[in-house]
């Protein structure tokens, strides 16, 4: 509104505010007579309402009464007390609920009935809302009701608008049970308000049918109690405000012990007298009268701000040598004056103001590159430039939870290079970088649309795969990404092989959440590892009761050595000459209490991968030389223990330092120390393996060479490293008396070895024909369950007692 407009609008009011005053007071003394109107109507309705809700209860007490003899409720209810209990295959089942339901009908669907056993226990029923057992809401027995009663419907089905009747079901005057309505609101039509003006209160203080009672209103809530104790039975309860829609009217029903409340409801009334008619043309006259002296004083007043007002917009617009002219000598003029210095100021500094935008906008500008190279180090992988694990689950979520996406199919997939510490050790880390800079560019030339690809560390890699159509579509990509990796990687002129292991997961099959698909595709991942790298595998169930298994056994491997869940059992080995018993393996069991017996073949790699191993490997050290020591103590030796070293263990530095110090611990001599490495673990960082077996060659430890011919069987390094002892592998053994390549081969070996000064030592033997062909290919040492199991530390005594003998 204008102030033209305003001003005017003021002096007309202000002229008719004795007027108004007096419009005011009248209604002020009409509203007063109306509101004892309304008390009155209040006593009235709620009398005339709590009659008409005390005869619809007595109603429906006589139908109640009514369910509870009829035969075939009583036959039904009897069947149970009798211990016949036939539920839905009772001839008396469908009649009585069928009468139920036909009740329930006839109230509208407005009471639902239940019947309960002599033992509360629920028997049929209108409906199976709120139909529990009769003790799981009441704490007294069933033939504690003895009459028809009304209990809290609070204490059933939480449902305080609704009330609850029971009465006894009563056969040649035993209990037998009892029949229960649950009483809806809606029952009672008008008597019972849905909005909750209409409701009950109880002796105990509970309400009825609206739950929050007064609490609204703290005044009249207190009062409401005292009620009980009055000898009024019919009135009003208002608060101290005097507002007609706070008065309350109610009635005690003397039979339920209540008190029935409903609130005065209804518009507001009219007043009942006009304003007289000369009021009306006295404020007719007055508004003429105001709106002419208001024309004369606004145009006085506002014609000057106008003009300023006009000033300004045209400066706003841009003009800055807009001039105001007021010349007067009030208020008026000097605003004008002080426009004028204003826009003088403004349009001097202008140009220094336009300056110091162009600096503010070169500022924003380096701002921006500031904010995306910081986005760069906070989401980008440095080495490959790839997105991050934060970037990748940001990214992955928006994408995951856009609008209408939630419904598609989508994929992960965890990706990790197989052997990729190979390169780094053979070639160095700086070809490793360049490797993994080539595998991204190659994964980054496959992801297309909203695909996600991020580096997550070491040598994983993530593929967040959008919207995909097939799972046959899937198994085409993860196959097309392994192939590729198969294909040698140019490194500045040095040629690296690898290969990758993929796990995929399923959205929504195999989890509902970004971390849980990841989680789920590494389980796989995994799973691909564990069935021979260079592959991918969908996730599934059964990989992760594995998984949880895996990670089962590693917690227990930690523990096995404190638990004494951990002992060593020993294997003797036999010189084919003489038939003594030279030497025997140390071989590693464990009995868990919680699962029992674990195989090697199960905990071994587990132990490997969690890093275990080492302390296992060192507790076996030391037990089984402590083990050869007593043997040599009471007269059984020397002999010479083997003991079995795990790639892991080759890796760490502490195992030099256990076998110094077993002379120390033990008390036994290095020289009956045999270290059993197999193919696999020699060839694993060849360099540093050789360099260490010969650190523990000078002390004085024999090196045998385990599982000869299962691995890479490379005559070439026989020659570079020290060994004293090769052993055949079994599987080399149990074909020699059958196949005559298998025999070939362990002739082959044995005259190598021995033209090489190392002694051989054949694994399995179990026959006498195995022996016989041994014997004459003078193989020097066996080993198997020809001569004996592995045994535990009191067995192998006896053994060597009955092999002196």
């Amino acid at each position: 509104m204008s102030i033209k407009n305003s001003l005017r609008l003021s002096l007309i009011l202000l002229a008719s505010l004795p007027l108004i005053f007096m419009t005011f007071l009248t209604y002020i003394l009409s509203y007063n007579k109306y509101l004892d109107l309304a008390k009155t109507s209040a006593e009235e309705s709620a009398k005339k309402y709590a009659e008409g809700l005390e005869t619809e209860l007595n109603l429906q007490i006589a139908e109640i009464e009514g369910l509870s003899k009829v035969s075939s409720i009583q036959n039904l209810v009897l069947e149970s007390y009798n211990g016949v209990f036939l539920g839905k295959d009772s001839p008396y089942y469908e009649p009585a609920v069928s009468l139920l339901c036909d009740t329930k009908l006839y109230m509208n669907g407005n009471v639902n009935f239940y019947i309960y056993d002599i033992n509360g226990y629920y028997i049929a029923g209108s409906t199976n809302e709120n139909a529990g057992d009769w003790h799981e809401y009441m704490e007294y027995p069933v033939s504690d009701i003895t009459d028809t009663q009304i209990i809290k419907s609070s204490n059933i089905n939480k449902n305080t608008s609704s009330i609850e009747l029971v009465t006894p079901i009563t056969v040649k005057g035993t209990i037998i049970g009892l029949v229960r309505a649950n009483v809806t609101s809606n029952y009672f039509g008008s008597f019972i308000s849905d909005s909750g003006d209409a409701f009950i209160l109880t002796r105990d203080g509970d309400y009825l049918f609206n739950a929050d009672g007064f609490s609204a209103y703290p005044e009249i809530d207190k009062d409401a109690h005292k009620l009980f104790d009055s000898k009024a039975t019919n009135g009003y309860i208002s608060s101290n405000s005097s507002s007609i829609k706070d008065i309350y009217g109610y009635y005690y029903l003397e039979e339920y012990d209540w008190i029935y409340f409903i609130k005065q409801t209804g518009s507001n009334p009219q007043l009942i007298s006009t304003l007289p008619v000369t009021l009306l043309l006295t404020l007719i006259i007055i508004l003429f009268i105001a709106y002419q002296i208001s024309r004369v004083l606004v145009q006085k007043y506002t014609d000057p701000i106008i003009t300023l007002k006009n000033n300004m917009a045209e400066a706003t617009a841009g003009n800055l040598d807009v001039k105001c002219n007021i010349d007067t000598m009030d208020e008026f003029g000097d605003l004008s004056d002080m426009f004028n210095h204003m826009m003088n100021i403004i349009s001097t500094n202008y140009n220094e103001l336009n300056e110091s935008k162009k600096i503010l906008e070169e500022n924003e500008l380096e701002l921006k590159k500031n904010y995306a190279h910081i986005e760069q180090l906070a989401y980008r992988d440095g080495l490959t430039g790839l997105y991050n694990r934060v970037a990748f689950m940001k990214y992955a979520y928006d994408v995951f939870h856009r609008d209408g996406t939630q419904f598609n199919r989508h994929a992960i997939l965890f990706i990790d290079l197989d052997n990729f510490k190979n390169v780094n050790d053979t070639l160095g880390h700086d070809y490793g970088d360049l490797l993994l800079k080539k595998v991204s560019a190659k994964l980054l030339s496959y992801t297309s649309g909203d695909d996600i690809l991020a580096r997550t560390g070491g040598d994983e890699f993530l593929i967040f795969k959008t919207d995909y159509s097939s799972v046959e579509e899937l198994e085409q990509f993860a196959r097309t990404l392994v192939e590729t990796s198969a294909l040698p990687f140019d490194l500045d002129g040095e040629s690296a092989h690898i290969s990758m292991s993929i796990g995929v997961a399923l959205f929504p099959q195999d989890g509902l959440t970004i971390s849980e698909l990841i989680k789920n595709a590494d389980i796989a991942m995994y799973n691909a590892k564990n069935s021979g790298k260079n592959s991918f595998k969908f996730f599934n169930s059964y990989m992760e009761d594995d998984f949880n298994r895996r990670n089962d056994l590693a917690e227990i491997l930690s523990k096995v050595i404190d638990n004494n869940e951990i002992f060593l059992q020993y294997q003797p080995q036999i010189n084919v000459t003489t038939g003594q018993v030279t030497g025997f393996e140390a071989l590693m069991r464990i009995e868990s209490e919680l699962i029992g017996f674990i195989p090697p073949s199960e905990f071994i790699p587990i132990a490997e991968d969690s890093g275990s191993i080492n302390q296992l490997g060192i507790w076996a050290l030391y037990e089984a030389c402590s083990f050869n020591q007593r043997l040599i103590d009471i007269g059984y030796g020397p002999l010479k223990v083997s003991v079995n070293v795990s790639t892991t263990q080759m890796q760490n530095s502490d195992l030099l330092s256990a076998i110094k110090s077993i002379p120390e611990k033990t008390g036994m001599d290095l020289q009956y120390l045999e270290i059993e490495i197999t193919e696999s673990v020699l060839m694993n960082s060849f360099e540093h393996n050789l360099a260490l077996i010969n650190d523990i060659k000078s002390l004085g430890v024999s090196i045998a060479l385990d599982d000869f011919g299962t691995g890479y069987s490379s005559f070439n390094y026989l020659t570079q490293i020290p060994i004293d002892t090769l052993k055949i592998d079994k599987s080399f053994i149990d074909g020699i008396c059958s196949n005559d390549k298998d025999k070939c081969i362990a002739d082959s070996i044995i005259s190598l070895a021995h033209k090489m000064d190392i002694s051989v030592v054949a694994e399995g033997v179990e026959n006498e024909d195995q022996l016989n062909i041994l014997k004459e290919q003078f193989c020097d040492t066996l080993q198997g369950y020809l001569f004996s199991k592995p045994l535990n530390s009191n067995d192998f005594i006896k053994l060597m007692t009955t092999s002196n003998r």
